[in-house]
């Protein structure tokens, strides 16, 4: 953990310390120097929980200005009151950088923001009903960062890693306008075309910029299904030992990965990285529904080989051989485990031959493993859709 970070998340928590043995001599603060602030509202308890580090909402805060506690108005206690200072004060500072790096950039209104254990998101969204709540700028924000975070903490457990697997922070900018896109993206990741609708600069830095095209990304679910498959690109990318697979002729574990984390947390398969595969009809392939779609095809013996496709870049994968990325990452996760994939990626990454890695891993070869996985789809998958 970073020094700064250490030091703002123990001024956070200095004053919900439990009282000294001794009887509170201030009722009203229990001899802690702070009392909470009360101008948060129902996010409150979110401001307080462990995805939320710092927040621009409580940055701004008139009353506690970012330290979600005010001084104790009954009693004198120096060291609360000089914590609280520095809370104070790291707060506004982190804000400061925030507005400099996304906002100045932008050159509009300001962003929402929010630091979380393993990401720096930046939201421009309007407000929005997602479910039955309608929920403003400063909650979707909130609600971004725990999708985030709880993306993150599903890649650790699927393939067993540790925290020092994944050891980079990563930007997040969810945009509501192309204009800002169109500034922010090549801005932040170097990259372009400027009028993508997002970009992604997979290392040194790791940085996914989008903004809510609505044709493309009709609703919230759809937002969140670019949102996850984007960002476990990038946490494929940095996970040790760092490497951007999808140019190095391992399309299939680049876009697979990625695609089987979409369909398992929100349901469908929609995203593709390439504006190539884009003009092709129809971008969105079945639906989304690929499980039914695979099963058909290997029904029907019109199933790509693996030998085939295993060597081509993300760029260079048809539908099809997205969908069968999308089912090969899932039969070896469902047949062998998240560890064993695990130790499969750390071979291709150090640049081990996909014949020998899949050998020494699985015991299968690119000839060989056809035969288990069409079967398996055959036992797994229904042929009707869900």
């Amino acid at each position: 953990m970073r020094p700064v970070l250490a030091v703002c998340i123990a001024l956070l928590g200095a004053w919900l310390l439990p009282a000294q043995a001794a009887a509170p001599s201030c009722k009203l603060c229990v001899n802690r120097g702070t009392t909470p602030c009360g101008k948060h509202g129902k996010l409150l308890e979110v401001e307080h929980g462990p995805v939320s580090q710092l927040c621009s909402a409580v940055a701004e805060c008139k009353a506690c200005a970012g330290a979600l506690a005010i001084d104790c108005r009954h009693c004198v206690n120096e060291p609360a009151e000089s914590a609280l200072a520095e809370r104070q004060r790291l707060a506004r500072e982190w804000l400061q950088g925030r507005r400099k790096a996304v906002d100045a950039v932008a050159a509009r209104e300001p962003y929402a923001h929010l630091q979380t254990p393993h990401f720096d998101l930046a939201c421009g969204l309007k407000p929005a009903t997602i479910g039955r709540d309608k929920l403003d700028q400063h909650a979707r924000l909130h609600l971004y960062g725990e999708r985030l975070e709880a993306l993150h903490a599903k890649f650790l457990a699927t393939f067993e890693l540790a925290e020092a697997d994944l050891p980079d922070r990563m930007t997040v900018v969810l945009s509501e306008e192309g204009k800002d896109q169109q500034v922010l993206g090549p801005r932040l990741t170097g990259l372009g075309p400027a009028g993508a609708i997002g970009l992604k600069l997979m290392g040194p830095e790791y940085v996914y910029t989008v903004y809510h095209d609505r044709r493309s990304l009709p609703d919230d679910e759809a937002l969140h299904r670019a949102v996850v498959h984007n960002v476990a690109h990038l946490l494929l990318s940095q996970m040790r030992t760092a490497q951007w697979l999808g140019n190095r002729a391992h399309g299939w574990l680049d876009e697979g990965v990625p695609h089987w984390f979409e369909e398992t947390v929100v349901g469908k398969c929609t995203n593709f990285c390439f504006e190539e595969i884009l003009l092709q009809t129809p971008a969105s392939f079945k639906g989304g529904k690929w499980r039914p779609a695979v099963r058909k095809i290997v029904d029907e013996g019109k199933s790509p080989l693996f030998a085939t496709f295993a060597a081509k870049n993300s760029d260079q994968l048809t539908f099809v051989e997205h969908a069968f990325c999308f089912a090969l990452v899932d039969f070896l996760l469902q047949r062998h485990g998240g560890a064993k994939f695990r130790d499969f990626l750390r071979l291709v990454k150090k640049d081990v031959p996909t014949r020998d890695a899949l050998q020494q891993v699985f015991g299968l070869n690119p000839l060989s493993i056809d035969a288990p996985f069409h079967a398996w789809v055959k036992d797994t998958y229904s042929p009707l859709p869900n």
